[in-house]
């Protein structure tokens, strides 16, 4: 039984000679004791926990050194220094506390040491790898290498090297208490190896970072001679701000901007080179500079190349054109004293108003810039961020000012129906002064902080929706509609813009492939049902690739290039079969049902609503994921049936706290909403109650009130245009809106019977067989 040492963060390996520190009142009573006995020896092992103040039995772990004490000194402070010689490794049996001292019971463990030539190998493999860990570690002197490689032992070779590392209290113990020889020195190698590579990264790190600050130096001290030197001779500016003041002479620049750039290269001038804020003021100066604060592009205002420049690019769109048309006249007419106008193109998606924008500039002769407004929810995007910033730049209007290289392009804002706001902002009413003719030509950006003119910029924006437009913002546009394209206007414009194009992408020629002209209006009519022509456009695409890859591989094969003509019958094999929306319009008259039409963002729709009466307690089940608007259009509708039954019909009453009515629009899975549909509703409850026929060839369209009064409605160029796509031409619609079918194009309203109605009385008597 020996005493214990519990040690601190020290593992002591045997042969290794350690100096200890020796603090706690018990382990110095059992280190007393111990000095008495005749070899003046104790077992030293390392606490789990350093701190932990009186470890116990679990505290300490079971392999230890068992030590000679070759001196002891008492300090000052009651504390005792130790030179402690490990001369054994010892696994502990037990410990035991006695007295609060700890004492151990100790036995060997055969080392399992066998001279052969593994072991031979293995310690010069150690050895070498330490000569490397000596070169790179800071602290180890390379004295060290010749007394260990001096030692034959591989055992004590291996615990001097291990003595010598620096390990943690883990890994160190880990090599003590392996007992074999090999599984020492193996274990050993592995952590030589290990922090051998972080040594190597760590003086590279070093020395890197010591090379950049040795540059540092000599470029503050060379700075430092330049700056005395431009003392000495009178010279104000670095090479840097010398160079943007020779731009600043060069560039055209309003006196308030070329005050401003002056004021801040004084700034940098005074500035250290090596300060950030240097940099920020380089910075800013150079985006001063790029900005085309009086450069113009020469336009071109002649209305007949304006006007085939709109013809050659766009099919149709008569009232654009003429609108954008009469913009030129009055800009040609009036010059500078003309206001400006900002023009939003509203209508749904592939219609062309991205396109348009494009136009409108090669028709002016301008250079063209566009952006997009959807799901900018930060103002910052249009004002920019203040200099104080890091990483600071201007809006996006003045970013494409500077894309532009002139102060007056055309530049579409994109999507400006989608605009977000949040916590950093609202971008719509940034836009409010942008996009404002009173107020544009003095916009100020939060980065630049002198006024831009944009009154020369032709600004036009796009949009699906109107609605959805913040009403501010949209009050100082000027709104023109693109309605949807009808099949006549579809099949033009991919004979003459889709078509040519296709072709050149595809790498084909009309000698390749040709397409009929009933197998370009089969594809429009039964594989492309949308308001605009991007899928047309893809079908058309799809159909010209296949044909394309069939090409090469006939070549491929050495066979001779043969003609594809296309025809009606050949478009399944190319597009697969037709997909035709399943709208049943009813060709027969029909009890419980009616005709609507809809207003999409692609355009208009044809609606079929159902009715059906049942048994019940006088309610109203609502069914096909409807808006809680057209929820509330249906309860007025069978308000107003209940309310004027007797007007309506000559037929009884119904008991109503014994009839149940389900209204139930197809199509459940497209959410729907909106008053427009009240009096389809209305047609199909009091058909369902009074088993009243409706009539085939009608489509209506109007809210309706408790009173029976037919209110107008929007989007009416659309369901017009929906209505003939789908064969129907006798239409109900409000007479508030005859004004609307007045401005109507003629070629839409071709062949459509309207039917002005204000009371739902009306579209009783005409929808439904036998009147009421």
């Amino acid at each position: 039984m020996l005493y214990v040492l519990p040690a601190r963060d020290t593992v002591i390996f045997p042969g290794v000679l350690v100096p200890i520190f020796v603090g706690r009142p018990s382990t110095l009573k059992a280190i007393e004791i111990a000095a008495t006995a005749e070899k003046r020896r104790i077992f030293v092992a390392a606490q789990k926990n350093p701190e932990e103040e009186n470890p116990g039995p679990a505290d300490v772990y079971d392999v230890g050194t068992v030590c000679e004490m070759l001196q002891m000194i008492r300090m000052p402070d009651g504390t005792m220094k130790l030179l402690l010689e490990g001369k054994e490794r010892k696994r502990c049996r037990a410990y035991v506390l006695q007295d609060s001292m700890l004492t151990a019971d100790l036995v060997s463990v055969p080392s399992g040491y066998v001279d052969n030539d593994r072991l031979e190998a293995l310690r010069q493999e150690v050895l070498r790898e330490f000569e490397s860990y000596v070169t790179y570690h800071p602290r180890l002197p390379a004295e060290l290498i010749q007394p260990v490689s001096a030692i034959k032992d591989p055992g004590l070779a291996a615990d001097m090297i291990a003595a010598h590392m620096t390990l943690d209290v883990q890994r160190k113990q880990s090599l003590l208490e392996c007992f074999r020889v090999d599984s020492r020195l193996e274990l050993l190698l592995k952590y030589l190896i290990s922090e051998t590579e972080m040594l190597k990264l760590g003086r590279e790190i070093h020395s890197k970072v010591q090379k950049e600050i040795d540059q540092n130096q000599r470029e503050y001290f060379l700075r430092e001679q330049l700056k005395a030197i431009q003392e000495e001779l009178k010279i104000d500016d670095s090479p840097e701000a010398q160079d943007l003041r020779d731009r600043a002479a060069k560039s055209e620049l309003p006196d308030y901007v070329r005050s401003k750039v002056e004021s801040e290269l004084k700034r940098m001038a005074k500035t250290p080179s090596m300060s950030p804020e240097s940099t920020v003021i380089r910075n800013y100066v150079e985006w001063l500079l790029d900005v085309p604060w009086l450069k113009k592009s020469e336009e071109r205002l002649d209305i007949d190349a304006a006007k085939k420049v709109l013809d050659a690019n766009h099919y149709g769109l008569k009232r654009v054109k003429d609108r954008l048309l009469e913009y030129l006249a009055v800009r040609k007419l009036a010059g500078k004293s003309s206001r400006a106008q900002i023009l939003c193109l509203v209508g749904p998606p592939g219609v062309g108003k991205t396109s348009l924008g494009k136009s409108v500039a090669q028709a002016l002769g301008r250079r063209f810039v566009n952006f997009s407004l959807g799901g900018m929810r930060d103002e910052a995007e249009i004002r920019g961020h203040r200099r104080t910033y890091i990483g600071a730049l201007p809006g996006r209007i003045v970013q494409k000012l500077k894309e532009a290289g002139c102060n007056n392009p055309v530049m579409l804002l994109d999507e400006v129906d989608k605009i977000g706001s949040d916590f950093r902002g609202d971008p719509a009413s940034a836009l409010l002064e942008v996009l404002d003719p009173e107020q544009n030509s003095h916009f100020t950006d939060h980065y630049l902080e002198v006024p831009v003119d944009l009154s020369d910029v032709l600004f036009i924006t796009t949009a699906n929706v109107s609605h959805t437009i913040p009403a501010p913002l949209l009050d100082r546009m000027d709104v023109i509609e693109l309605s949807s394209y009808l099949p006549e206007e579809k099949y033009h414009i991919a004979k003459d813009h889709l078509l040519p194009r296709i072709y050149k992408e595809s790498g084909l020629t009309k000698k390749d492939a040709v397409l009929s002209s009933a197998a370009l209006k089969a594809v429009i009519a039964d594989y492309s049902h949308e308001s605009g022509v991007r899928e047309l456009d893809r079908r058309l695409s799809t159909l010209f690739r296949k044909i394309a890859r069939v090409a090469l591989e006939r070549e491929e094969r050495g066979e001779a290039p043969r003609k594809v003509s296309i025809g009606v019958k050949d478009l399944a094999g190319y597009l697969g079969a037709p997909h035709r929306p399943d709208v049943r319009i009813p060709r027969e008259p029909q009890t419980g049902l009616s005709v609507g039409l809809a207003w999409t963002a692609a355009g208009g729709d044809v609606l079929i609503i159902e009715a059906v009466k049942m048994p019940g307690k006088g309610e109203l089940q609502l069914t096909g994921n409807l808006g809680k608007v057209m929820q509330e259009s249906a309860m007025t509708a069978l308000g107003f049936i209940k309310s004027h039954w007797r007007e309506l019909t000559n037929q009884a009453e119904p008991k109503w706290g014994g009839v149940g009515l389900h209204l139930h629009v197809p199509e459940g899975a497209i959410p729907k909403d909106g008053p427009s549909a009240g009096i389809t509703m209305a047609i199909s409850l009091f058909s369902a109650l009074s088993g009243a026929k409706y009539r085939p060839g009608y489509a209506m369209t109007g809210e309706i009130s408790l009173r029976g009064d037919v209110l107008p409605i929007g989007g009416l160029r659309e369901k017009t245009l929906a209505a003939k796509r789908y064969g129907i031409y006798n239409l109900f619609i409000p007479e508030a809106n005859r004004a609307d079918v007045e401005d109507m194009e003629p070629w839409i309203k071709q062949g459509v019977h309207y039917v002005f109605v204000s009371q739902a009385a009306q579209v009783f008597e005409e929808a439904l067989e036998g009147g009421r």
